[in-house]
C-alpha cells in the first residue's frame, strides 16, 4: 500500500466514523435536553465498540472457566452491554435508563437514516435507469 492508498482509507475511515456517530449525536441531543456534542457521540461510537469488546472478552473467559459456553455467552453478553450502557451513562452525563433510551433512539434513528438513504439510491438508481 503506497502513501496516497494509506491517506484515502484514513479519510474514508474518519468519514465514516462521523457518519455512524451521527444517530447516536441526535438520540443523545434529544434526551440531553440538547447538551450532547458530536465530539461526545464520535468518542461514545469509537470507545463503546472497545469497551464492548474488552468487557465481552474478559467476563467470557472467567465465566467459562466455572460454567458452560452458552451460560458464559449470556453472562459476558449482559455485563458487557451494562458496561457499554455505563460508558454512555459517564459520557452524556445521564442516569441509566437515559443511557438505554440513548441506545435504543439511537439504533432506531440509525434504521431511519438507513431506511432513507436506501430509498434515495433506489430511486437514483431508477432515475439512471431510465435514461
Amino acid at each position: 500500500m503506497d502513501l496516497v492508498q494509506l491517506i484515502i482509507a484514513i479519510i474514508v475511515l474518519l468519514i465514516g466514523w462521523v457518519i455512524i456517530s451521527i444517530p447516536l449525536w441526535l438520540a443523545a441531543k434529544v434526551l440531553t435536553g440538547g447538551q450532547a456534542t458530536m465530539g461526545e457521540a464520535m468518542l461514545g461510537m469509537l470507545l463503546g465498540g472497545i469497551v464492548f469488546v474488552i468487557v465481552y472478552a474478559l467476563t467470557f473467559l472467567v465465566t467459562n472457566t466455572f460454567t458452560s459456553s452458552s451460560t458464559a455467552v449470556l453472562v459476558a453478553s449482559i455485563v458487557s452491554f451494562l458496561a457499554f450502557l455505563g460508558l454512555y451513562k459517564v459520557l452524556f452525563d445521564v442516569g441509566w435508563l437515559r443511557a438505554l433510551a440513548i441506545a435504543i433512539l439511537a439504533v432506531i434513528f440509525a434504521v431511519i437514516i438507513l431506511f432513507l438513504f436506501g430509498a434515495l439510491l433506489a430511486a437514483l438508481g431508477i432515475a439512471v435507469l431510465a435514461l
